[in-house]
């Protein structure tokens, strides 16, 4: 979506913001990697955002959308890794990657996805769920996951990064993943569990617990 607002603008993705962004809809991604073309994708995360680690090869959501490196014959595997989320949303949040008005836009549609909370184990809010409520609500953040029933147990993640703040006027930013967890829902529960420590550490406040019942060890 950077990329595709860094080329066609804001204007052009907003119709696809909500649905790729909070709803996880993988066909209304297609439609933004259409505004701008699969290796477009790719040259601007490489170039303009510095993520050299990071690679999208193909998107079939819709229609089959192959890079030039699928089409040499590299393969179909899409790459990335937390450190380069990490320095995707740091970027993006000091103002780096895009114009002011067009950062701004995005961050708030990041500001926009879903909060996970105690009660409802949901790996579409899971970084923020164990914040207290109004540094969950600042946040902003992007989950990905491969849920039960997708693929194989060993193939299942559940990532999530993005931006907190802390009480200073500070912020951090944080990539979690859980990777080839047998049971769904305690990954999550991890994701969540990590950023809450990383915001303790950071805030100094260490009143308020991170564990939650049905927590394991």
């Amino acid at each position: 979506m950077a990329a595709a607002i860094g080329s066609a603008g804001a204007d052009a993705v907003a119709p696809f913001a909500h649905a790729t962004l909070a709803h996880s809809d993988n066909f209304a991604a297609g439609r933004v990697i259409d505004l701008v073309g699969i290796d477009a994708v790719n040259a601007w995360t490489h170039e303009t955002a510095g993520l050299t680690d990071t690679h999208l090869a193909c998107w079939n959501y819709g229609r089959r959308r192959m890079s030039a490196s699928a089409r040499s014959g590299s393969g179909c595997g899409n790459v990335t890794t937390m450190a380069d989320l990490a320095i995707f949303h740091a970027r993006l949040w000091r103002g780096e990657l895009l114009e002011p008005s067009d950062s701004a836009t995005l961050i708030g549609w990041l500001e926009d996805t879903p909060r996970g909370s105690d009660t409802s184990i949901s790996a579409a809010g899971a970084l923020p769920a164990r914040l207290p409520a109004t540094v969950a609500a600042g946040s902003a953040h992007k989950a990905g996951w491969l849920p039960p029933g997708c693929c194989r147990n060993d193939h299942r993640l559940i990532i999530d990064a993005g931006v907190i703040p802390l009480p200073d006027g500070g912020w951090f930013a944080i990539a979690a993943i859980a990777d080839r967890g047998s049971n769904y829902g305690l990954s999550v529960r991890w994701v969540g569990y990590a950023a809450c420590r990383v915001h303790r550490l950071l805030s100094q406040v260490a009143t308020r617990p991170c564990t939650r019942a049905g927590d394991k060890a």
